[in-house]
C-alpha cells in the first residue's frame, strides 16, 4: 500500500512537470515604434506660443513669445553599455522671420518597451509599448518630480503629480495648423486643477513623424495678488484672473 501511494505521488509529480505553461505569442510592436522615429537630418518645424508669468509692481504680467521652432536629430552615438542614442538640436526664430537661434541640445532613445527623451538633465519616458488606450505609466520616474524650477523669477514644481496615460490610439486628427493625420496617439501627462494648482499637459504623436502637438499649462496661485489671501473670493475666478506664477506652452507641427 505504501508503495502504491509512492507510485501515485511520483506519477502526479511527473504529470505536473510534463504540463507546459501556455506562453502568449510575442506582440508585434513594429507599427508602434513608428510613432517615435529615429532618423538623422529630418527636421520638423513647429509653431510655438510660449507665455511666462511675471510678478511686477503693477501686478501679474503675461509675457508672450510667438516662435517658429526647428528640431533635428544630428548625431547617432553608442554609450559604454551599448545603448544607441541620438543627439538632437532645437533652434528657433521669431514667427515673423529672422535668423535661427540655437536653443538646446537633447537626446532620444528607444527600446522595445519605451521611448525616452532627455533635455535639461531630465529624462522623460514619452511613450511605452505596446500602445494601448487607457495604459498608464510614470513618465517622470527618472527624476524627483518635486524638484522646483525658476519660472519668471519664481520657483515652481512643474512636474509634481503627473500621471501619464494613453487617451487615444490610432485616432485621426486635424491640427490647428491644418495638417491632417489618419492615425495618432494622444498622451495625457497631467490633469490637475484645484484651488491653487493647475497642471494640464498632453502630447500627440503620429506614425512616421513623431511629436505633432504639445501643450503644457503649469500655473500656481496663493490668492494674494487677486484677492488679498481670501480663498473664498479666489475660488470662482478663472486661472487667467488668479494666477501668480507659471507658464503656458502650445507647440504644433507646421511642416516636415
Amino acid at each position: 500500500m505504501r508503495h502504491f501511494f509512492f507510485i501515485l505521488a511520483f506519477t502526479g509529480l511527473f504529470l505536473t512537470g510534463a504540463c507546459k505553461e501556455e506562453v502568449a505569442p510575442p506582440v508585434d510592436i513594429t507599427a508602434d515604434l513608428a510613432y517615435f522615429p529615429l532618423e538623422l537630418d529630418q527636421p520638423l518645424f513647429y509653431e510655438m506660443d510660449s507665455i511666462v508669468l511675471f510678478n511686477t509692481t503693477a501686478g501679474v504680467v503675461y509675457d508672450t513669445s510667438r516662435l517658429e521652432v526647428r528640431e533635428t536629430l544630428v548625431e547617432r552615438f553608442e554609450t559604454p553599455d551599448g545603448t544607441i542614442n541620438y543627439r538632437g538640436e532645437r533652434w528657433d526664430r521669431p514667427r515673423a522671420g529672422g535668423d535661427w537661434r540655437f536653443r538646446q541640445t537633447f537626446t532620444v532613445r528607444r527600446s522595445n518597451s519605451a521611448a525616452f527623451r532627455t533635455e535639461d538633465n531630465l529624462t522623460f519616458t514619452k511613450l511605452t509599448f505596446p500602445l494601448r488606450t487607457g495604459k498608464r505609466w510614470d513618465g517622470n520616474v527618472a527624476f524627483d518630480d518635486r524638484r522646483e524650477f525658476v519660472v519668471g523669477g519664481e520657483f515652481l514644481d512643474v512636474f509634481f503629480g503627473w500621471d501619464y496615460q494613453y487617451l487615444e490610439t490610432a485616432a485621426p486628427v486635424t491640427l490647428t495648423t491644418g495638417l491632417t493625420f489618419n492615425e495618432s496617439v494622444l498622451v495625457q501627462q497631467a490633469e490637475t486643477d484645484n484651488l491653487i494648482d493647475r497642471r494640464v499637459a498632453y502630447e500627440r504623436y503620429a506614425p512616421g513623424v513623431g511629436l505633432v502637438e504639445r501643450f503644457l499649462d503649469a500655473r500656481h496661485t496663493q490668492c494674494r495678488v487677486c484677492c488679498g489671501n481670501d480663498t473664498g473670493a479666489c475660488l470662482d475666478l478663472s486661472w487667467d484672473e488668479k494666477s501668480e506664477k507659471g507658464f503656458i506652452i502650445r507647440q504644433t507641427l507646421v511642416r516636415q
